[in-house]
């Protein structure tokens, strides 16, 4: 219930601001490259944690807003993100976001098109973990935090290259993988 209500409130303020903002508007479309980091409780004949790490692509889609500042721009955005299967001997991950973005974009005033920004994000994730047979899905808070750097190839286009963590929430569940052989966590 606290959860429906942060995000209630999320949405509450971002049309609040919107309302007082100037409408730029904006789609993106993002292609990343996932380091993910996954831990699992494991059950069975041994108690322990495991790492079940991968690197995987991902995309994600956002349609936004911009809003000029004396100094710089404020981006209000709502994203919604998903990464491939992070595979490991027989368990896979899969992981996906909605989020509220806002992003800081520093005006620096250089002679080429370059624009370095932060941001912050808060949302719904949903985790789901599975070895084929048996599947455990787990809604929570998500939330991502980062920064990177903007190139302005024309009027109507930008590359983008960035670096964010983002968590897709807490995974309570106890999983057994019968089989699997794994990293000790430590």
């Amino acid at each position: 219930m606290r959860k429906v209500l942060l995000l209630t409130g999320v949405a509450c303020l971002a049309a609040a601001s919107a309302s007082a903002l100037e409408f730029n508007p904006y789609i993106a479309a993002k292609a990343k490259y996932v380091v993910a980091r996954n831990e699992v409780k494991l059950t069975g004949t041994f108690e322990d944690k495991a790492k079940l790490h991968d690197n995987i692509f991902g995309a994600s889609f956002a349609v936004g807003n911009t809003h000029p500042l004396e100094v710089g721009d404020l981006r209000f955005e709502l994203e919604y993100t998903k990464n491939d299967d992070a595979k490991k001997q027989g368990a896979k991950v899969k992981s996906q976001a909605v989020l509220f973005n806002i992003y800081y974009d520093f005006d620096v005033q250089l002679t080429v098109p370059v624009t370095p920004y932060l941001g912050v994000g808060l949302g719904w994730g949903r985790t789901e973990w599975g070895d084929g047979t048996k599947n455990i899905k787990e809604d929570d808070v998500s939330m991502q935090i980062g920064g990177g750097i903007s190139y302005n190839i024309n009027e109507h286009a930008i590359v983008d290259f960035g670096y964010r963590f983002i968590t897709y929430g807490d995974f309570d569940e106890e999983y057994r993988i019968p089989g699997l052989l794994y990293e000790k966590y430590e």
